[in-house]
């Protein structure tokens, strides 16, 4: 794989604000644009989800002195709310960057805005097709017939701006703390969420029943958050984030 020092690299994401990486469904792509540019080093991401993240890519551009990044949307239509989650995250990912070698960085056109758009659907159109069948797997299992047994439930904020302020480091040291530990979904049912919304405080954690939410609970303060929490039981009420007064508490709205 290329990572020729002072050269060109090209990002490519996955065509959602969340998902898995989608390096696998751009094999063929890839290979084929890897012989049309040699030169250049090509690297999936997504914005969130969990996936490695395009600041991991930018990360890993910089350590090998990139002169030039493209970031390039895999949406397939042109969708202006990613558009402005890619600039503030790439943005924020160029504020933060410590002294040193920073690449210059550079967002691609929309794919529909390219005049070969028409091209691809016409061939999808009328190229082969495959039919639609009756027999594919049902959307009901017996696996899946009961909620685990979980005494809290564990919500990790993948969205964009979590994302890149750590959000992927999080959730991996959690997933590994809690299998040092012995815990599985029985114990403690992790999931991975879109925005929690309240982004500035991001890495967002939330945990149920208990009702708390953690601002920047980075991945160096997992170990605690399990042994004390999730644990012992006893939320760090340090590391709670700011929160607006309750419902309940104003004596209007949602009963309880």
């Amino acid at each position: 794989m290329n990572t020729t020092r002072g050269g060109r690299w090209l990002i490519v994401t996955a065509p959602t604000d969340r998902g898995e990486d989608p390096r696998d469904a751009l094999v063929s792509a890839l290979a084929t644009l890897r012989e049309r540019h040699p030169d250049t080093v090509f690297r999936t991401a997504v914005l969130g989800g969990s996936g490695p993240t395009i600041t991991d890519a930018l990360d890993e551009a910089a350590a090998s002195e990139a002169a030039e990044v493209i970031v390039v949307s895999g949406q397939t239509l042109h969708d202006r709310k990613m558009d402005a989650w890619f600039r503030r995250v790439i943005g924020h990912w160029l504020r933060e960057r410590p002294p040193g070698h920073v690449p210059a960085v550079r967002l691609a056109a929309s794919l529909t805005d390219a005049a070969t758009y028409a091209d691809l659907l016409d061939a999808a159109v009328t190229g082969p097709t495959s039919p639609a069948r009756d027999t594919t797997a049902p959307l009901s299992s017996p696996a899946w017939d009961e909620v685990p047994g979980f005494a809290r439930h564990v919500l990790v904020c993948r969205g964009p701006r979590c994302s890149a302020r750590g959000g992927p480091e999080t959730a991996r040291a959690l997933d590994d703390t809690l299998a040092d530990r012995g815990l599985g979904d029985d114990d403690v049912l992790v999931t991975q969420t879109g925005c929690l919304y309240p982004c500035s405080q991001g890495p967002v954690v939330a945990v149920y029943p208990d009702d708390t939410w953690y601002a920047s609970l980075t991945a160096d303060r997992v170990e605690r958050f399990v042994d004390e929490h999730l644990v012992g039981g006893s939320p760090i009420t340090a590391w709670a984030g700011a929160r607006r007064v309750r419902v309940s508490e104003t004596g209007s709205g949602l009963a309880g």
